[in-house]
């Protein structure tokens, strides 16, 4: 994001100094746990109970991560509207390259800082897991298309839909 600054949270869990890690040998590696932190990861994303760990391997072009990442987050039903905790589970494996002038992309690069944000990548990563058509549970009714009332929670007298007399034949089929 060139001509862009971007405004970094110091206290921020996802925001890790491995500067240390670049002064020690090839195949020396740390491991850094997350257990159930709320971390916003970006405008548009905060997730809850943020768990698992990140283990960084020093290489020649910098750093190699990998690890498992697990959060919760509130998605609404596309069928029922209503709000729903939903599991997202990610897995983390890219090689972080130093010095930051040789990175192709600056998500992939280690700062001179040494302190590596994990947020923007995380936040990829954490929407490539979203459901694309979020549903609180496989058997949700959704609403009633005539009055909107929740059919999960009471039944209306709309729920049986007209059936066009040319297919009337098809009926049979669902049944």
């Amino acid at each position: 994001m060139p001509g862009q600054s971007v405004k970094l949270d110091i206290r921020s869990p996802l925001r890790l100094n491995v500067g240390f890690l670049l002064h020690r040998d090839v195949g020396f590696n740390r491991n850094f746990d997350f257990d159930g932190l709320g971390v916003k990861v970006s405008d548009d994303l905060e997730v809850r109970n943020l768990r698992g760990s990140m283990r960084f391997t020093r290489t020649a072009q910098g750093l190699y991560g990998q690890g498992n990442l697990k959060a919760e987050t509130s998605l609404e039903c596309v069928r029922c509207l209503k709000t729903f905790d939903q599991t997202l589970e990610i897995r983390l494996d890219d090689l972080f390259v130093y010095p930051p002038d040789r990175a192709s992309d600056p998500l992939l690069a280690v700062p001179e800082t040494g302190i590596l944000d994990l947020s923007p990548l995380t936040r990829e990563y954490l929407l490539l897991d979203f459901p694309l058509q979020p549903v609180c549970r496989a058997e949700c009714r959704g609403l009633c298309p005539e009055c909107g009332n929740n059919l999960n929670d009471k039944s209306c007298q709309h729920t049986q839909a007209e059936v066009d007399p040319r297919l009337e034949v098809l009926k049979d089929l669902l049944s």
